[in-house]
């Protein structure tokens, strides 16, 4: 009962291994200075450092309604960046919470 269980098992690991085998096999090698996977993590950065200016941005946008920061992203209009900041406001009179979105130049 056992050794039929062992020998699948065994087949299904050989499988496995020959299968990542011929997939490591098939990847291409790791581009150097300007391939695509730099100018891709570049890109990035420069993605990361424009949302990182956004944190600003929101707080402005925070203290302006007195409301909560839900989510920030930094978007392009023509040849500028702005921030994108989406803020909860609470209603002074028991109501729901409205959501205001506020565009901040960067």
């Amino acid at each position: 009962m056992l050794r039929p269980f062992l020998r699948r098992l065994t087949a299904v690991s050989l499988l496995g291994l020959v299968a990542f085998a011929t997939a490591a096999e098939a990847m291409p090698e790791r581009p150097t200075e300007g391939g695509s996977i730099p100018a891709a993590h570049e890109r990035s950065e420069e993605l990361f450092a424009q949302v990182g200016g956004c944190s600003a941005a929101a707080a402005q946008a925070a203290a302006q309604t007195g409301g909560q920061v839900l989510s920030v992203r930094a978007s392009q209009q023509g040849d500028r960046t702005v921030c994108v900041v989406t803020v909860l406001i609470p209603a002074s009179d028991g109501n729901r919470p409205r959501r205001q979105t506020i565009t901040i130049e960067q």
